[in-house]
């Protein structure tokens, strides 16, 4: 019965195509890891690694959310089963969604996972990682957005040699960030084993609490046009979101939040980030090719991390017959994408302000860390909101726990804008001229999709294809 059941949850949640590309995919990334230099494959581990690392366990747990149909609840859970059988097999099926990503992401380092311990970290990782995304919903709102800063915060600390992180094993405390992996592990994947054998109570609780919520302050529109009330919804507010994994998969979640809010945070973070810097050590001209400045790299790839998430909550919540109505589409949109942009922008001004200040006071590495914030990471953010948008729309109705729809390779598109900005960021942080260039390049593409009428009129009908209303 667990292998029927096994395989019956896989087959409904995931396409054929999709299994099987993202399996050559880890085998042709295994095999490219071999040419890569092992100097550049320690930079990438320790650095590179360690954000990747923080950013992903801190969504998991933020945003995560049971790969679950409406149909599981009125149908699947319905049955006769095993609770047992049932909880393996959806945990199976949210490995591959997550846990998964994160085998993905770091098998590229062959040469690194010779070692049997770094085989364990990996799997002590994507374990961790989908266990998360179980316990999550279980969850309110404010536990999980202060579990998931702390637990980022955890891992970050292994850049200040902190034997005892999820990501020190990554930056030369094998034994210590092994131990702590392995107990990490342990913990949350018991705990979301507990959290499967009662997940029709979490569902339901965390229905009910979405659905009764109090709003506090709404917001009104009142004496407003159509595009003052476009500008003063997405900047009196802003929608974080997330497609559960680096695929994109179709599980989404959205929550709105006050502007001033999030940039008192993004204030407050680029400070930390700043003292830091400067108490960590004197400043150090530029110099091509060196890499002596490792928290502005860190910086730089989870904003630019930061911004894919943020891109994919700007067209999902769009009603088609309210929204078309009042302007044409091209015009409408085109506005749209901009409220967007200077909301975003407000949430990267405080760690442009905290890079220029550094490359000020003699810091010559932070100058790549502003190249990407000024120009790579507005580029790319406009670039996945109309990529998504074409590729791969998913209207959000309400805030419902379940999934829309399976993992599919067109879902699977929607990271694609981001591969060219995270090697720009990747490669910026050596040669500022890299954003430079590359981020110019990005802002002259997404400015030439936003004002292409055609564009915008493929974009409509793409929408009403996959059942916007």
């Amino acid at each position: 019965m667990l292998l029927s059941l096994l395989k019956f949850i896989v087959r409904t949640r995931f396409s054929r195509p999709f299994l099987i590309f993202i399996t050559i995919m880890v085998a042709y990334s295994a095999t490219v890891s071999t040419f890569i230099p092992q100097q550049a494959e320690n930079v990438l581990l320790g650095y590179y690694g360690t954000a990747i690392i923080a950013f992903f366990l801190a969504m998991a747990l933020a945003t995560g959310g049971v790969m679950v149909f409406k149909s599981d609840r009125d149908y699947l859970f319905t049955l006769p089963l095993s609770a047992r059988d049932l909880s393996l097999s959806i945990f199976f099926s949210q490995f591959l969604a997550f846990g998964f990503t994160m085998l993905f992401t770091f098998v590229y380092l062959a040469r690194s996972l010779a070692s049997p311990l770094m085989v364990v970290d990996l799997v002590a990782l994507a374990l961790t990682f989908t266990s998360l995304g179980v316990i999550a919903p279980s969850l309110t709102t404010r536990v999980r957005l202060t579990l998931a800063v702390a637990l980022a915060l955890w891992t970050l600390l292994s850049l200040d040699n902190l034997p005892l992180s999820p990501a020190a094993a990554f930056n030369g405390n094998v034994y210590g960030g092994t131990a702590t992996l392995l107990a990490l592990a342990a913990v949350t994947t018991a705990a979301a084993f507990r959290s499967l054998s009662r997940i029709e109570l979490d569902m339901m609780r965390n229905l009910v609490r979405s659905t009764s919520t109090e709003i506090k302050s709404p917001n009104t529109y009142a004496g407003k046009g159509p595009l003052g009330a476009i500008y003063s919804m997405n900047l009196s507010s802003m929608s974080l979101a997330g497609r559960m994994n680096m695929a994109g998969t179709s599980r989404y979640v959205s929550r709105r939040v006050k502007t001033r809010w999030v940039v008192t945070a993004t204030s407050a973070a680029a400070a930390v980030y700043l003292a830091f810097v400067i108490l960590g050590g004197p400043p150090t001209p530029f110099s091509v090719g060196s890499d002596s400045l490792p928290a502005a790299i860190v910086v730089a790839v989870l904003l630019t991390l930061l911004g894919f998430f943020f891109s994919q909550s700007a067209i999902t919540n769009e009603r088609i017959w309210l929204s078309l109505t009042s302007l044409p589409p091209a015009t409408y949109f085109r506005h749209l994408v901009a409220s967007k942009v200077i909301s975003f922008l407000l949430i990267l001004a405080p760690f442009a302000v905290a890079d220029a200040a550094l490359f000020a006071l003699g810091y010559g590495e932070a100058l790549g860390a502003l190249a990407v914030i000024a120009l790579v990471i507005p580029g790319a953010f406009v670039l996945e909101i109309l990529w998504s948008a074409y590729v791969a729309p998913i209207q959000i109705k309400g805030e419902d726990v379940t999934m829309a729809a399976q993992f599919n390779l067109r879902q699977f598109a929607t990271i694609l804008p981001l591969i060219p900005a995270f090697l720009l960021a990747s490669g910026a942080t050596l040669v500022p001229l890299i954003a430079a260039v590359g981020g110019a390049a990005l802002i002259v593409i997404a400015a030439f999709l936003t004002m292409s009428r055609g564009f915008w009129s493929r974009v409509v009908v793409r929408l009403t294809e996959n059942g916007f209303i």
